[in-house]
């Protein structure tokens, strides 16, 4: 408020009568300047001069009232020319930064997916989204906008966006103009023609519908196409360029004041449209729009049931995050094809699913030990049953009927292996793996042109071996090759006088016919015989056999190390990797030396083990357990020739030969299925010594049983110290060498080194000691997640340094 009046000292003349009906003057009006001074930054329009405080103003006049009101009117009149540019320059700025209603950018529409039998939608990341929003608006007509424009330019001119062809579209393969399809989830999946479904390249039955998505629920679930079309072509029509007010699409939590009233809405139900600024009906919905940002979806229906039972649903219009190009998958680096094995007929898709489960289990290792590693395996099913005819059926018509169904599981499972074995059969199937294995990197490098990294195959039981033979471009016929020569042979050898004169010339005319075409032509018979349909089209780096039985299929073929890795094969290394329990797997070192049957194969360490992320090359050659003692008790015999020593020590057979355990150390870590052991009851030494004990002997499947021996607590590296004592003083060797050689390479001798490890075994469970486990076993290396973090390591360890090396197996 003004001070208060200060009273004149002078006397006033009386006011006439005439005076007093007169109006009074008008205030002064004070025009506004033609130039606006500038604005200071530290100005504030609302620290004028009646906002200063009582104490500080005072006002000196001798006409107190007309004064106090031409101050008060230059005051405002002064905020007013100052304010006036001040809040143009900010509604000015304010205008041009509001965001407007146009259309969607592709970075703000996202392309979801649905797995089958599940409802929640999955949203593509970023970059996939951006390759089926251009696809569509390259095939609509739809302009884009300028970011995504130049990542087309500069990505992606070379791709097919158009439709396909029907032919091509169920091949899987590239467009007639050779240029890359668009694919997703990793490459493994195309788009359909309608932009509805993807569908897989690599395998069968396993398509997706996916939605594109423009207009969301509050949980940001895409609504279904059409109607999303309608509502976006009519919210552009009623709003297009209108500011969109600041929050998010729909009233949030912290903007519930703002909402309409509950009468509001009651009214709305009631076909009152208060406050509506559009609607829209279709489809069985009403869309209604309160304001550009207040949009709700409605289902028809009676309107006072619709209200107590049906609650209005809130739209947001874009996805909640902006896809980028750079959000994608992580490249390849690495080509995986796991074949499968016996009992994959009528479950076709079953080693789809699997080749996932090995990926998965790979990735996660990698992302828990080698987190800095960007790049990711690709792993590929190649399925070869189902495309094979093999006996028409033939086996089917001869099975008995009684008890089918136990027959028909042996049909789709041992009967492949039988088809193997059969010379009339082999060569179908294998030219059927072959074709899938060509097939499936075609597809690859066709939809990956910039992949130049290693290639290797995961063969799982049967199908490791057919695949070792394709890479060993081995042939049963050469076998018969080789048994006809020596039938040749021998019959030239031989001076029988009823042999004509004619019959031995022919002979020696068919010898010296093989022996011209072995040296003049480039492969030989093996050429003739092993045909271009059974060769590879691209090199093979590491061949994992899981579950194998190479071993015994070898050995059917009188096969030895030489023939195991021979200068033909087209891999560089094999790791034969396989179960305890197993009974299909088999060891394959032993055919370079007989004495690696003594050697253990290399124990994966489990995947909570650190030692496990290391290389596993420089471990060295550890004997089995049950040798050592069986070493022992030969030299504690030699110097007792009484059968009483004999029964003391012990014979072959009651060696325990499972070797479950390593040591307490193995057992205490998990890493294997070590039995229970009571302490023995304490006994006098010398009564100890004359009578003889009785050992029991432990079968795989008894499980807490009771051990007698304290002594097999002992480690393999305590047991080897005592051999190596006891050796030095019973065997005439020499003393020096005795002492510089381990026992491992005193027990190989002389023999053939495998030029690598080869086996590698798997450790158990604690409760994998059942006859359940021997079934199961063969097929759990889908899920190992300690075989997982082995191939992780195959793939992407480097070798450490000696010195780094050495204290990480200390």
């Amino acid at each position: 408020m003004l001070p208060p009046t200060i009273p004149s000292p002078m006397v006033s003349p009386p006011i006439s009568p005439s005076s007093q009906t007169t109006s009074p003057p008008t205030s002064p009006t004070y025009s506004s300047p033609t130039t606006t001074p500038p604005i200071s930054p530290n100005f504030n329009p609302s620290n004028n001069f009646l906002s200063v405080p009582k104490n500080n103003r005072q006002v000196r006049s001798k006409s107190v009232p007309h004064v106090r009101q031409i101050l008060v009117d230059m005051v405002q009149s002064t905020e007013r020319n100052l304010e006036a540019p001040f809040r143009s320059i900010l509604w000015q700025k304010y205008v041009m930064e509001r965001p407007k209603v146009t259309e969607l950018k592709c970075s703000e529409v996202r392309w979801f997916y649905q797995e089958p039998k599940t409802t929640p939608w999955i949203p593509f990341n970023g970059r996939d989204s951006h390759m089926l929003e251009i696809k569509y608006r390259k095939e609509k007509g739809i302009e884009l906008d300028e970011t995504v424009q130049s990542i087309y330019d500069e990505s992606l001119s070379h791709y097919n966006m158009q439709k396909l062809d029907e032919s091509e579209a169920e091949n899987g393969e590239t467009s007639s103009d050779g240029k890359p399809m668009v694919v997703v989830l990793n490459g493994q999946y195309k788009v359909n023609k309608e932009n509805s479904r993807i569908d897989p390249i690599y395998w069968k039955e396993d398509s997706k519908e996916i939605r594109r998505g423009t207009w969301f629920t509050p949980d940001y679930q895409p609504l279904e196409m059409p109607l999303s079309d309608a509502i976006e072509k009519n919210h552009l029509q009623c709003f297009r360029n209108q500011m969109i007010p600041e929050g998010t699409t729909v009233f949030s939590k912290s903007e519930t004041s703002n909402k309409p009233s509950e009468l509001e809405n009651i009214a709305c139900y009631l076909n009152f449209n208060i406050s509506v600024l559009a609607e829209l009906h279709v489809d069985g919905y009403d869309v209604r729009w309160n304001s550009v940002i207040d949009i709700s979806l409605h289902q028809k229906g009676n309107a006072i049931l619709r209200y107590l039972w049906a609650k209005s649903t809130p739209l947001r219009r874009g996805y909640e995050k902006e896809g980028e190009w750079n959000d994608a998958s992580a490249e390849i680096s690495h080509l995986i094809l796991v074949v499968h094995g016996i009992g994959q007929k009528g479950y076709e898709n079953l080693i789809a699913q699997n080749a996932n489960q090995v990926r998965d289990g790979v990735v996660s290792a990698m992302e828990k030990c080698y987190p800095d590693e960007k790049s990711r395996p690709m792993f590929l099913p190649v399925e070869w049953r189902s495309s094979l005819i093999l006996d028409n059926g033939l086996t089917e018509n001869i099975t008995i009927p009684k008890m089918s169904s136990m027959r028909a599981s042996l049909n789709s499972t041992a009967m492949d292996v039988m088809y193997y074995q059969s010379p009339l059969f082999r060569t179908e199937i294998v030219r059927g793996v072959v074709t899938q294995l060509n097939r499936t990197y075609k597809l690859f490098k066709a939809n990956n042109p910039q992949f130049n990294g290693h290639v290797s195959i995961f063969g799982h039981s049967l199908g490791s071996v057919i695949c070792y033979d394709i890479l060993t471009q081995y042939s049963p016929l050469m076998l018969y090759d080789k048994y006809v020569t020596k039938s040749i042979d021998e019959y030239l050898e031989k001076n029988d006088t009823n042999n004509t004169e004619e019959a031995r010339k022919a002979m020696e005319a068919m010898k010296l016919a093989r022996e011209q075409l072995r040296d003049n032509m480039e492969g030989g018979i093996h050429k003739l015989l092993v045909t271009k349909e059974e060769q590879l089209d691209f090199k093979v780096k590491y061949l994992f056999a899981v579950g194998s039985p190479l071993g015994v299929f070898l050995t059917m073929r009188g096969g030895a190390g030489t023939d195991l890795l021979s200068k033909a094969t087209n891999v560089e290394r094999v790791f034969n990797i396989f179960h305890p329990y197993d009974p299909v797997a088999y060891r394959l070192e032993p055919f370079f030396t007989p004495e690696y049957k003594h050697i253990r194969p290399i124990k994966l360490f489990s995947n909570a083990d650190l030692r496990a992320r290391a290389s596993y090359e420089g471990l060295p050659l550890d004997v089995y357990k049950h040798y050592l003692k069986k070493l022992k008790n030969q030299k504690k015999n030699k110097n007792k020739d009484d059968k009483t020593a004999d029964a003391r020590s012990g014979g072959d057979d009651d060696v325990d030969e499972e070797d479950e355990c390593d040591s307490e150390e193995d057992a205490r870590s998990g890493c294997s299925s070590p039995r229970s052991m009571t302490p023995p009851p304490p006994v006098d030494v010398a009564t100890a010594n004359k009578e003889p004990k009785a050992v029991v002997k432990k079968g795989w499947f008894s499980f807490g049983s009771s051990n007698n021996n304290p002594k097999k607590t002992q480690s393999s590296a305590s047991l080897a110290s005592s051999v190596q004592a006891t050796s030095t003083e019973h065997i005439e060797v020499g003393k020096e060498a005795e002492a510089e050689l381990p026992l491992a390479e005193r027990i190989l001798g002389s023999g053939v080194r495998v030029p690598h490890r080869i086996d590698f075994q798997l450790q158990p469970a604690l409760t994998e000691k059942s006859y359940w486990s021997v079934l199961k076993s063969h097929f759990a290396y889908w899920t190992n997640a300690d075989l997982a973090l082995f191939l992780a390591n195959v793939l992407y360890c480097k070798p450490a340094k000696p010195e780094e090396a050495k204290p990480t197996w200390a």
